[in-house]
């Protein structure tokens, strides 16, 4: 089971009663600060990244490719939609329609691109 709260840090007893208690707030202001503010996880490096695209993609196969994955997307979200009612329904739907949209203007700018 995973704790939300860290564990506070354990001092042993004489150094615990040699501690004012304006230094045990501070510590402990400090420990949840560091706790909620600091990002636990390392930053993840672009070599260790789970999709990685290449620097040397250029800008037509890159449209293409966002075509095909938004085309996809809005397939999964239909079916996905197709077996619900009500509120998730419209949800579900709603999002196929906005990445339907997306395509589309991925899909103009396709268009418009001059091939060499």
């Amino acid at each position: 089971m995973k704790k939300i709260v860290p564990d506070p840090p354990t001092l042993p007893l004489h150094e615990a009663a040699q501690c004012s208690d304006v230094s045990l707030d501070r510590a402990a202001a400090e420990r949840a600060l560091d706790f909620y503010l600091l990002d636990p996880k390392p930053p993840r490096h672009v070599d260790q990244a789970t999709y990685v695209i290449p620097d040397g993609v250029n800008l037509e196969a890159a449209l293409a490719q966002a075509s095909d994955l938004l085309r996809c997307a809005g397939a999964s979200a239909s079916e996905a939609g197709n077996g619900l009612s009500g509120h998730t329904r419209s949800l579900v739907l709603s999002s196929m329609h906005l990445v339907e949209l997306a395509k589309a203007y991925v899909d103009k700018s396709l268009d418009g691109l001059t091939t060499h």
